[in-house]
């Protein structure tokens, strides 16, 4: 617009110089069309810069946001497993505590018990900590219960027990019909039957000599 104006007073203020008033009006409108198309290819060029910038900024954000999902998922997958196999792991242990809880009360009991358990025919090693034959006795006993599927079950009774203090005596009196009154003063190997006490073995000797028949 303010060209036109330019031209258009060239015209008027330059009448009589015609010819030189075409060639400067053609220099201008050509510098300035010129002028014009390279201002056009450069905003050209320049929004399909930002544009691709855009673009650009877009897929780079949109990658960033598929990796803060496939690093979440896996380690949303790892937690499932490892809280899987933890409670897997629980469960077995506790069963495995459970079964091993039951066979130690089975093979264990207190002297003021050993008259009332369960089983109708069974036998009960007291044995004292300072016995260096109480290994002995607790491995023929096991073989003799692996070894013959007819076997009477057994029982151990420890005398270090705080519980079982009260039947440690000077003088044994195993042949009882209330466990109360028993009194231990060294190992000895009870068979019990209908909660009566039907045969004794006390001292090293005597508990060999019937585990050796037991296992034969």
């Amino acid at each position: 617009m303010l060209l036109n104006r330019f031209l258009l007073h060239l015209f008027r203020n330059n009448k009589k110089n015609k010819n030189r008033f075409n060639f400067v009006s053609i220099f201008i409108f050509l510098c300035y069309n010129d002028f014009g198309d390279k201002m056009k290819k450069a905003k050209k060029i320049n929004s399909q810069k930002r544009t691709n910038s855009i673009i650009s900024t877009d897929n780079e954000m949109s990658k960033l946001i598929i990796l803060i999902l496939v690093v979440a998922l896996v380690f949303a997958l790892f937690y499932i497993i490892t809280l899987f196999v933890t409670k897997k792991d629980d469960a077995a242990s506790s069963n495995n505590e459970e079964n091993t809880e039951v066979k130690i009360q089975y093979e264990k009991i207190l002297a003021g018990n050993i008259l009332s358990q369960k089983n109708d025919e069974y036998y009960v090693l007291v044995y004292f900590d300072d016995d260096k034959y109480v290994d002995y006795y607790k491995n023929h006993l096991m073989y003799y219960s692996t070894k013959d599927s007819n076997s009477v079950p057994y029982y151990f009774v420890d005398m270090s027990d705080v519980f079982n203090k009260a039947f440690i005596s000077d003088k044994s009196v195993l042949n009882v019909t209330n466990a109360k009154d028993f009194k231990f003063s060294q190992t000895a190997l009870l068979r019990i039957n209908n909660s009566k006490v039907i045969s004794t073995y006390e001292g090293n000797e005597q508990i060999k000599g019937k585990l050796g028949r037991m296992t034969k």
